[in-house]
């Protein structure tokens, strides 16, 4: 049997070879981390409240404004979900509740489960933001939605929306998308005139019913929708008018980014009101006999409250001054309309409300600054467009000046 020396272990290769192990695990350490660092090994949080199964780990990943973050952003933070992007592997899949802000994953069967959630600013978020930051034009309304508002002679709330300038109301809160889903909703309305058009003239005197109204029809299935000419109604026993709408129209584009809501009908009992009173008129129960209270559509026309509560006020009369004075009455309180990005000193302007009792009797706004009833044939008023933006809209850009309006696009497409 041969016979061989026995060799003693070098000391100083042992440790150059520990030296070399250590740095090298430290190098995939590091390298892990990195990677996987805004994985949360965790399968509940308190924000998100989920349930995940058993058989396994799940990881998540947030991106916020397309940054990674450890952790998602909160409820009211003004960011949506962008639903195309989120993604998770071995065929799991999100379920998000926007309503309590919760996250469930589906599907999941196999051990480290990673899902991706992506969010964005969304354009309610962008508004409250500026509020936040003390934009003096915007500024909550003491109705029972609390809603955000522009307010003043000109404030930079100007969007490019279908290619063209359009100004943002407000952020209306509790609106319904016609299936009992109420949410905040950018309101807008088209900073041009399209045109002067009656209401109704169906007859002698028109209809003041929103729901078979002519102008209706133009707006949300006709010439305006289809972004094509055709007829207008223009003056009594359906007499009209040729209108051309083929470049300012609704593109498809700007379809996407509207939604289809619920829009109250109630009417007023007379011109002598507040924006106030108004408001709760205007979301009640009161219409003509036979009448529907509400209309699910997508394009409508301005409320005399979003009228009223657009000033600000003036050196004289402020604005608390101007919300208790009568509608009616504003004509004669220059610092009312002259201090009201809605006021249009030229053409009266047509509103969604009706007169109660009346069948054929519409309210606008006055070219003089006050507010008053007018029959549905009138062919002198002019029409803005308003409409409401889908939650998945948000604001990518501008600073809300007419030179540099905001700019939008959709988070996640409408399915």
């Amino acid at each position: 049997m041969k016979l061989e020396k026995f060799k003693q272990k070098d000391p100083k290769k042992i440790g150059i070879i520990v030296f070399t192990v250590t740095c090298v695990l430290l190098v995939a350490g590091v390298f892990f981390y990195t990677s996987f660092a805004s994985f949360q090994t965790k399968a509940e949080f308190n924000i998100i409240k989920g349930t995940v199964g058993s058989n396994g780990d799940l990881y998540f990943a947030f991106y916020v404004d397309d940054v990674i973050s450890k952790t998602m952003p909160q409820k009211g933070e003004g960011y949506v979900l962008d639903k195309e992007k989120t993604t998770c592997t071995k065929g799991a899949s999100v379920e998000f509740n926007e309503t309590d802000w919760s996250v469930k994953v589906l599907n999941m069967t196999e051990r480290n489960t990673k899902c991706t959630l992506y969010f964005e600013k969304n354009g309610i978020g962008y508004i409250e933001d500026l509020y936040e930051n003390g934009d003096s034009s915007l500024i909550y309304d003491e109705t029972v939605d609390n809603n955000l508002r522009y307010i003043g002679a000109d404030p930079n709330n100007y969007v490019l929306f279908n290619n063209e300038l359009w100004r943002i109301i407000g952020v209306m809160n509790n609106i319904d998308n016609g299936l009992g889903n109420k949410e905040p909703r950018l309101k807008i309305i088209r900073s041009e005139s399209i045109g002067r058009y009656s209401w109704d003239n169906k007859s002698d005197w028109g209809s003041n019913d929103w729901i078979n109204s002519a102008l209706k029809i133009v707006l949300n299935e006709g010439a305006y929708w289809s972004r094509t000419s055709g007829n207008c109604p223009y003056g009594q026993n359906g007499a009209t008018t040729m209108c051309d709408f083929t470049s300012n129209g609704l593109t498809k584009e700007a379809k996407e980014m509207i939604v289809s809501v619920v829009w109250s009908l109630g009417s007023l009992n007379g011109s002598s009101i507040t924006s106030s009173t108004s408001y709760i008129l205007e979301r009640g129960t009161n219409v003509p006999e036979g009448r529907p209270t509400e209309w699910i559509g997508y394009v409508g026309l301005m409320y005399p409250s979003d009228y009223g509560y657009a000033t600000s006020g003036g050196p004289t009369t402020n604005r608390e001054t101007c919300l208790n004075t009568l509608l009616n009455q504003w004509q004669n309180v220059s610092d009312c309309y002259n201090n009201n990005w809605l006021y249009h000193k030229v053409f009266n302007q047509w509103t969604l409300t009706s007169l109660f009792l009346d069948n054929s009797v519409v309210y606008n706004t006055l070219e003089t600054g006050g507010f008053s009833g007018n029959n549905s044939i009138a062919s002198d008023v002019i029409v803005f467009p308003t409409l409401y933006l889908s939650s998945n809209v948000s604001i990518s850009g501008g600073t809300g000046s007419s030179s540099d309006p905001y700019q939008l696009f959709v988070v996640e497409k409408t399915k």
